[in-house]
């Protein structure tokens, strides 16, 4: 059976992707608004657009590890997906901010670095979410 004909547990896999995504977000505003306060103004719109572009990669990369989370063969193939587009995207930006100055580079850089960190570290809470048996 393949993976887009196995059935997949639409309750559960929704519930821990939406939980992520409200923790994710509220995550990633505190600290994106904590960091507002500790560079200058200039980086501001650095580390917002960092914050944007990182809660999204991490949507995307999440949904497809909990799409997967159940069937071991495809496990590995998520994660290992959801870490190439992790680095695929730093490398699409250190190389597009190398050739531009709409954003101050290290901000940019170092804060998108950051918050990914910060999300990758809130997935293992949500991964098993809905699968514990009480």
């Amino acid at each position: 059976m393949t993976i887009l004909a196995a059935p997949l547990q639409q309750g559960p896999t929704l519930k821990a992707w939406l939980a992520y995504a409200v923790a994710g977000l509220a995550l990633t505003a505190a600290a994106a608004g904590l960091g507002t306060f500790l560079v200058s103004s200039a980086a501001v719109p650095a580390i917002w657009w960092s914050a944007a572009l990182a809660y999204s990669l991490q949507m995307l990369a999440f949904a497809g590890l909990v799409a997967v989370r159940e069937r071991p063969r495809w496990f590995l193939a998520g994660w290992a997906l959801g870490i190439a587009l992790r680095f695929g995207a730093l490398g699409g930006v250190a190389w597009w901010l190398s050739r531009s100055a709409a954003l101050p580079r290290a901000a940019a850089l170092l804060s998108l670095v950051a918050f990914v960190f910060l999300l990758l570290l809130l997935e293992p809470v949500f991964l098993r979410w809905g699968l514990r048996k009480p």
